[in-house]
């Protein structure tokens, strides 16, 4: 917990941390927030809220991707898990439709041949449609 929070914080002047973090009841991450104040960089001011729920809207996302990824039976090169995973997610928002305001038409005819040559322009890949 200390090694994630503190990578993720190294980006961020202290005034623009967060005010809050919402972690669940592990111990671990209270000890890492404890730790990174004394350290100086955390803010002081930092409260953490270990209650239960509140990251359940972030965890409950990647679960999807999750079970792909025990379905390929995992990675071997991390090279090749980024890559995989861009892919996995960027099917996921395609079929959720985060991608629908690029393309051109509404119709539902043509809707899945746009999503496809999206996704063929998106990976370089080439397809001819018959």
């Amino acid at each position: 917990a200390y090694q994630f929070l503190k990578r993720c914080l190294r980006y961020y002047p202290k005034e623009l941390q967060p005010q809050t973090l919402n972690t669940d009841k592990h111990s671990s991450y209270a000890n890492a927030i404890t730790r990174l104040k004394k350290e100086g960089r955390l803010r002081a001011d930092v409260e953490q809220r270990q209650i239960k729920y509140l990251n359940n809207g972030v965890e409950s996302d990647h679960a999807p991707i999750k079970k792909l990824v025990a379905g390929a039976g995992g990675f071997k090169i991390r090279k090749r898990a980024w890559s995989t995973i861009q892919g996995f997610e960027s099917l996921r928002m395609l079929n959720k439709g985060q991608f629908d305001f690029w393309l051109r038409r509404d119709e539902r005819k043509t809707l899945v041949r746009e999503r496809s040559a999206f996704m063929n322009r998106l990976f370089n890949v080439e397809v001819i449609f018959n």
